[in-house]
């Protein structure tokens, strides 16, 4: 019965302490709300700055890549270009390879039948005339 006095007696300080305690958790409560909702906002920035910063990463990334197919492509008409030049300079060549060789042969054809089978094959007019239009000494 002790506790039962010492209550009935004393109910407003014990009224004051426990609201007082209400207050405080409470107040305890809304401030970890408080802090959770800043937090929680902090994170969704820092998500939607991530989701930014992919993004402009993928847009740069496929930018640079196009380009770089561009240039490829660039590299390739060109490749194209320098090997039908060279098809066509290796054509020529080949062509007067040939005529060199029926040329020479020619050559030394007119020498034989002009020195009666005596002439030194190259050493003949018309081949020393061959010789010194190959070294570029006129027709």
């Amino acid at each position: 019965m002790n506790l039962v006095k010492l209550l009935a007696n004393n109910w407003q300080p014990i009224a004051i302490i426990a609201l007082v305690g209400t207050g405080l958790a409470v107040s305890h409560h809304q401030g970890y709300k408080s802090a959770f909702a800043k937090q929680q906002a902090v994170i969704d920035k820092m998500e939607k700055d991530k989701a930014q910063a992919l993004l402009l990463s993928a847009q740069n990334y496929a930018r640079e890549l196009e380009q770089a197919r561009a240039e490829a492509k660039k590299y390739e008409v060109k490749a194209h270009a320098v090997g039908m030049a060279l098809a066509k300079k290796q054509a020529e060549v080949s062509r007067l390879k040939t005529e060199n060789k029926k040329e020479i042969e020619n050559v030394l054809t007119q020498d034989r039948k002009n020195a009666s089978g005596n002439c030194i094959d190259g050493f003949g007019h018309h081949g020393l005339q061959l010789y010194n239009r190959a070294l570029g000494y006129g027709n």
